[in-house]
């Protein structure tokens, strides 16, 4: 045997095999997605340079083992024409004086980052797949439900400067007359995790888990005095409701509708009344003053502010047309003296930036998810861990026409993800179901 043959004899190591190499890679990535995920989701907006550059590394990490495959293709089509409307868009609102800023922000949320996004998600699916990453969120729901009784303790305990870690502004508690209202970005991760497990406890397969997680939800809920929280709880649980006789498995885990009480619903209400019980025995909360605020809320439009600031986009849209006034452009009412062409009424928002054809071609993924959903829901082929999901995108979307979550790289996630899963899971929509 000549030795020079093996290049290990002379001390060099040999090269890896490429199973070896493979699982190295599935491991970093794994590793990069769970800090990516965990900055995203627990701590959104607290640590934004380290969460982008995690962002980048993550999809970086998802290329090698990257499947091109008809689902992505189509979903990447989709995303083309919202590229392209985002550039030309854009330019208009340069030619119109909008401030440079401005543009390179909309190129980097409307192209860049839902593109990196994409990729994520796509290596979601291989590993750890969409089954095991339900159980990811549930981690990390404990993980962001912790996070805001940490930073309860800490602005009572020490003052607002301790807890600038979670919120880059005036952080704020209000606990007076019985209301309870705190000022976190996590609360917007939370929007997604309640509309997704209180349309699926059952995906989670420990009870003690289960029932602390909805426990820990609802409780950041009725304390968080955000109306888009509270609403996610009642529309997850709506939709699971709706979509579970649908939904692939019903008939073999859930007999009965008396079953299916007994299994779910029964322990879900005993745990959420014994929460309440408990919030009334021995905290100021009580829950009749945070319902009228948030029936307030809603019955008046979100606020005074978000009511005007509608008037002007509405204006605004009128003054040019429904054609589009160009991305960064702004009406009288400002939102943000930071960011003047930013507001919570993002849908409004975008018609008023890009008319009313732009804002449809944005809109349509969604619609082609939504509709793809309801098909595979009519044929009773919708897998469980797809009913959480599309339940916690349906909490975020509506969260999306009040807060500007969609336009923040960092909850961009909850949008992407959902779709992503489902074009690669069912690349052509219904599946054929053999006779």
């Amino acid at each position: 045997m000549n030795p020079s043959a093996n290049p290990s004899m002379h001390g060099v190591p040999g090269p890896v095999p490429m199973s070896e190499r493979s699982i190295t890679r599935r491991h970093l990535f794994l590793l990069a997605a769970i800090g990516l995920l965990f900055l995203a989701v627990v701590i959104p907006n607290s640590l934004p340079v380290p969460t982008a550059a995690m962002l980048g590394v993550t999809a970086v990490l998802a290329l090698p083992g990257f499947r091109f495959g008809l689902g992505f293709k189509k979903l990447l089509a989709l995303y083309m024409c919202t590229a392209m409307v985002t550039v030309i868009y854009t330019a208009i609102g340069y030619l119109n004086d909008a401030p440079p800023e401005a543009a390179a922000q909309m190129l980097v949320i409307y192209i860049l980052s839902p593109l990196l996004w994409m990729l994520v998600a796509a290596g979601l699916m291989r590993a750890p797949g969409p089954q095991r990453l339900v159980d990811w969120f549930a981690v990390l729901t404990v993980f962001a439900c912790a996070s805001v009784a940490l930073y309860f303790y800490l602005y009572f305990r020490y003052g607002a400067d301790a807890v600038s870690f979670f919120f880059k502004g005036q952080a704020n508690i209000n606990l007076q007359g019985g209301f309870a209202g705190a000022i976190m970005h996590v609360y917007g991760s939370l929007i997604f995790l309640a509309g997704g497990f209180f349309s699926s406890p059952e995906l989670i397969r420990s009870r003690l888990l289960r029932m602390a997680v909805l426990a820990m939800i609802f409780v950041c809920a009725v304390t968080s005095g955000r109306s888009a929280l509270i609403l996610a709880i009642p529309v997850g649980w709506v939709l699971g409701r709706l979509l579970a006789s649908r939904t692939v498995g019903f008939q073999r885990s859930l007999r009965s509708p008396l079953t299916r009480l007994v299994k779910v619903g029964l322990p879900m209400a005993v745990g959420m009344v014994a929460v309440v019980i408990l919030l009334q025995t021995y905290t100021s909360v009580r829950l009749d003053v945070i319902y009228d605020s948030f029936a307030d809320k809603l019955s008046s439009g979100g606020g005074s502010s978000r009511v005007g600031m509608a008037g002007s986009l509405f204006q605004g849209i009128l003054d040019n047309g429904g054609i589009g006034a160009g991305h960064g452009k702004g009406v009288s009412f400002v939102s943000s003296a930071e960011y003047p062409w930013r507001y919570e009424l993002v849908w409004l928002a975008t018609i008023y930036r890009v008319g009313l054809l732009g804002a449809a071609v944005y809109a349509f993924p969604f619609l082609v998810y939504i509709l793809r959903v309801l098909r595979l829901a009519a044929a009773r082929q919708l897998p469980p861990h797809h009913k959480f999901l599309f339940s916690a995108f349906v909490a975020a979307f509506i969260a999306s026409n009040t807060n500007p979550y969609i336009e923040a790289f960092a909850f961009q996630w909850m949008y992407t993800i959902p779709l992503v899963a489902l074009f690669v899971e069912f690349p052509s929509g219904v599946e054929r179901v053999p006779a």
